[in-house]
């Protein structure tokens, strides 16, 4: 799957777009998460935790405006919990999310260099491994949910601000939402919410 994940990223890089200007970039950020979730039974809290993504990510400019970003992200999923009569179970899994992002670029504020933008687009999420759950504590996690690869697609939308007009240092807020479920594992099924703030540098 691993393998797969690249050479779509690769392939993706690799198409003919008539652009003007071509950067690559490295991302990471930490924001908040939650899910609904659907697990041997049980139905999930709907909880806000602390979760990162990181990674790759490219952007073609066609010209002063309008740019399509694509991303490989690296995803810590927390953002679900269980309540039953044994307490409070907590669990967590990993994705590559690939956001594939069409962005609107407009000049900046007066008398400041950078410019902001705005962008939106279809997310594809690969699921890696199975699903950790701990009871009490993020460190005593068990394997519970031994679901394989799995996908989901969704929409991704958000705003950066460039520090300047040229390549450099971005800040970001980016919103991640499932449109549909990771459910080839009949015990296990989930649609996500994300939030994360992020810090881009583009070369």
């Amino acid at each position: 799957m691993k393998k797969s994940l690249a050479l779509i990223f690769l392939a993706l890089l690799a198409l003919p777009l008539p652009a003007k200007k071509f950067s690559f970039g490295i991302e990471g950020g930490a924001g908040i998460n939650t899910a609904f979730v659907k697990a041997g039974g049980l139905e999930s809290d709907f909880d806000f935790i602390p979760t990162f993504r990181a990674g790759a990510a490219a952007e073609w400019n066609f010209n002063q405006v309008t740019a399509l970003q694509l991303k490989a992200l690296f995803h810590h999923n927390n953002g679900f919990s269980f309540t039953d009569q044994n307490g409070k179970t907590k669990a967590s899994f990993m994705t590559v999310d690939i956001p594939l992002l069409l962005k609107l670029t407009f000049a900046g504020i007066e008398n400041i260099p950078g410019r902001f933008a705005i962008f939106a687009g279809p997310n594809f999420s690969f699921k890696l491994g199975g699903v950790s759950e701990s009871n009490g504590g993020w460190t005593s996690g068990q394997k519970r949910f031994d679901s394989g690869d799995i996908f989901a697609a969704g929409l991704e939308c958000g705003a950066e601000y460039a520090f300047s007009k040229e390549n450099g240092f971005r800040i970001g807020l980016s919103v991640l939402v499932d449109l549909s479920d990771f459910s080839k594992d009949k015990n296990f099924s989930t649609r996500r919410l994300c939030a994360t703030p992020y810090l881009s540098y583009y070369f």
